[in-house]
């Protein structure tokens, strides 16, 4: 209690007045800072420091961030070459090592922003003390006994992996110690993960194999949490609550590990081999993407906070409750990264499926969208006949793009991670090097879409970890409409140390968000965040509403069809032309694959005022010619004559160009497979004649508009 006011005391007297900590020479470490060194002066706070000498300063917070068990920090190589051989530490499952660690690298920085996150949150975790106990009596070979003099170096109870020597027991139980002191009994099952049993004399060490098995979540009342933006500058309220979290034995909260797999089970930590003069060391404490580099591991998170509002639901892994699956990882050319599937079991069931009460807008405040059941009984109004048909298409192509799930992310590829019903992506790296430049990406248009309908959904999901929108959505998303290829995207912003905040634009800056940690964040906020979730289906309608009304011609020469309006006659529209549900599925698919083939800018011929402006793409002009080719005779008059027969004709030559990814949506729900383990149930899917799948005919297609923002203004 006195502790506690000690420390309010002293955070009322840094709020009043200034933070003071002793720590770094109270210098706002920043990027491109560092230590003295032959030939080079320090570099602290942004500026050089000629008089100073003989200071460590960088160097300190490079270890007291490892420390605490933010491991993208750079490892010292002094650290490094004295690695702790008896038990795992966290300075073990390092990061990747920096060349010069008395430099603050793009490491040191990120390192400093995940601190300052979570030094924000009301959760955190204090590593249990001591670090290891000893043996009280000396253990035979064939004991399943052991007596230790430290309770509250272990967990209060089973199971967990203890080392003592070179052999690593299962403790299966804690039971009473023998005296009213501080020992315990842990019983044990020896010689596990392929070690032999063996004698252990009395005073032999026994240590704790896995880093999280050390940590207690705690709360973390206001007076020590970090209240400032996410800069990465190590502030003076940084290391303000820096030196709290060090006096507190505070670590990290949110543990991510990586398993090798028995029967598809959790069964020992990875190892993650020896290399650059680095010895082997178990993936117990991972940060980076490239950080465990073998594709056998599955990656679970261990998660000592209430970050999430999590459902009641049994846990992936019901011997080790603790886990929460994540994914595993994966390399595609140049890039690697993380990726969740739900054909590998990365994926919640079915609370991370994309089902219509997850997806679409809630019937009540508090309560979930209607079922597949309930749309097809309410088919008759117009409106809920709208709501059928359109989530029958976004399902449909999500199961190309998502697979289905909210939950499911690639960050292995050029676009640094993907996720949602049209897996927008975080932005396309130009090269794989560290400076190459980033283009805009989809996510950031999501994202700003998100901000400005629901501040609450956004703060859960992004805002409260720091990362902002570079341009908001306004009244109708404009400033982020790229009207040649009728998409929405953006960039991510960070806030600026001393006000202000500024757009990422090189890979080394995006590819924080392949990390395993931001890895689990949109994951979390994927299965957890009802409005984050529920805003996807307004983002996937906007973009099928876009698409679908993009003039079929350019505006400089005379439209090829017009087709009645309420107004007179009009030019006609994708929508116009292609009308069934399974065509309009297949436009949507591909314009999330191949945007400019579906809908394109102007030649170069055309004045720069008309030529950026969207028009039927290349694809889809060359299928629709096509079929008016093959059979004029269904294709007489404007597209409001059209039959059937003409829309199946359109339909079957993009079918032909399409690839796999459309005809999956052709033949949907036909190649669902039972390893995705969706509960949609299908069975209860309209049938159009030719089985429960989208509708054919002609005009069936009618988007859902009830909720939308109101169409761009263009010229």
């Amino acid at each position: 209690m006195l502790d506690d006011l000690g420390r309010m005391f002293s955070w009322l007297v840094a709020a009043l007045v200034r933070p003071v900590s002793g720590l770094y020479g109270e210098f706002d470490l920043r990027p491109g800072d560092r230590d003295p060194g032959p030939g080079r002066p320090a570099r602290y706070g942004g500026a050089d420091r000629p008089g100073v000498s003989g200071t460590t300063h960088v160097r300190d917070l490079h270890r007291d961030l490892r420390e605490l068990g933010f491991l993208l920090a750079p490892e010292e190589a002094a650290e490094n070459a004295a690695a702790d051989t008896a038990a795992d530490t966290a300075a073990d499952t390092a990061a990747d090592t920096a060349e010069d660690t008395a430099e603050f690298t793009t490491a040191t920085w990120l390192a400093v922003m995940e601190f300052q996150r979570y030094a924000s949150l009301s959760d955190a975790a204090t590593e249990r003390a001591p670090r290891a106990a000893t043996l009280l009596d000396e253990v035979p070979p064939d004991a399943s006994l052991l007596h230790v003099s430290a309770a509250s170096a272990f967990p209060p109870r089973g199971p967990f992996r203890v080392l003592a020597g070179e052999e690593i027991m299962e403790v299966t139980a804690v039971t009473t110690a023998r005296t009213i002191g501080t020992d315990a009994a842990l019983k044990v099952t020896r010689g596990v993960e392929g070690t032999a049993a063996a004698a252990h004399a009395r005073g032999a060490e026994v240590a704790l194999i896995r880093w999280s098995d050390r940590l207690v979540p705690v709360h973390a009342p206001f007076y020590e949490r970090y209240a400032d933006p996410v800069t990465g500058v190590v502030n003076a309220w940084t290391r303000f609550v820096l030196r709290r979290w060090k006096e507190g034995r505070r670590r990290c909260p949110i543990v991510v590990e990586a398993w090798e797999l028995r029967e598809g089970r959790p069964d020992r930590l990875h190892t993650i081999p020896a290399a650059e003069g680095r010895p082997a060391r178990r993936a117990g404490n991972v940060w980076g993407a490239r950080e465990v580099t073998a594709a056998g591991p599955r990656l679970y998170v261990r998660d000592l906070t209430s970050t999430w509002r999590r459902p009641s639901r049994p846990p992936i892994v019901p011997e080790r409750p603790e886990l929460d699956v994540t994914g595993d990882y994966r390399v595609l050319g140049d890039y690697a990264g993380p990726r969740a599937w739900p054909e590998f079991g990365h994926t919640w069931r079915p609370e991370g499926e994309m089902l219509p009460e997850h997806l679409l807008p809630a019937t009540e405040p508090g309560g979930s969208g209607p079922t597949l059941g309930h749309l097809i009984e309410a088919g008759d109004s117009v409106g809920d006949k709208a709501a059928l048909g359109t989530y029958k298409v976004v399902r449909a192509v999500s199961e190309v793009e998502a697979i289905g799930y909210f939950d499911c992310m690639n960050a292995y590829d050029r676009a640094f991670v993907s996720l949602g019903p049209c897996h927008w992506t975080a932005g396309l790296a130009t090269g794989p090097s560290p400076a190459s430049a980033v283009d805009e990406g989809e996510l950031w248009g999501f994202i700003a879409y998100l901000k400005a309908t629901d501040r609450y959904a956004f703060a859960q999901a992004v805002g409260r970890f720091g990362v902002d929108v570079g341009t908001e959505w306004g009244q109708d998303g404009a400033a982020l409409f790229e009207p040649g290829q009728r998409k929405y995207t953006g960039r991510p912003a960070l806030p600026r140390e001393g006000g202000g905040r500024y757009e990422l634009g090189k890979v080394e800056e995006y590819d924080l968000f392949r990390g395993w940690h931001w890895f689990y964040r949109l994951q979390m906020a994927g299965r957890t965040v009802d409005g984050f979730r529920r805003a996807m289906w307004d983002m996937a309608r906007l973009r099928l509403r876009d698409v679908g009304e993009t003039p079929w011609d350019g505006p400089a020469g005379p439209p090829a069809w017009t087709v009645p309006g309420p107004d007179g006659p009009r030019p006609a529209r994708i929508k116009d032309v292609i009308t069934s549900e399974r065509g309009m599925a297949i436009v949507y698919r591909w314009h999330i694959r191949a945007p400019a083939n579906m809908v394109s800018a102007g030649p170069a011929s055309e004045p720069p005022e008309t030529r950026r402006i969207g028009r039927a793409g290349p694809v889809l002009r060359a299928a629709c010619e096509a079929a008016i080719r093959q059979e004029p005779g269904l294709f007489t008059g404007s597209p409001d004559t059209w039959g059937d027969a003409a829309e199946q004709a359109l339909v079957a030559h993009l079918r032909a160009q399409g690839g796999a990814s459309v005809e999956y949506v052709h033949e949907w729900p036909r190649q669902v497979s039972a390893s995705r383990g969706f509960t949609l149930p299908y069975e209860l899917l309209p049938d159009h004649g030719d089985g429960r799948r989208l509708d054919p005919a002609r005009g069936s297609f009618h988007l859902d508009t009830r909720g939308l923002p109101p169409p761009l203004q263009e010229p």
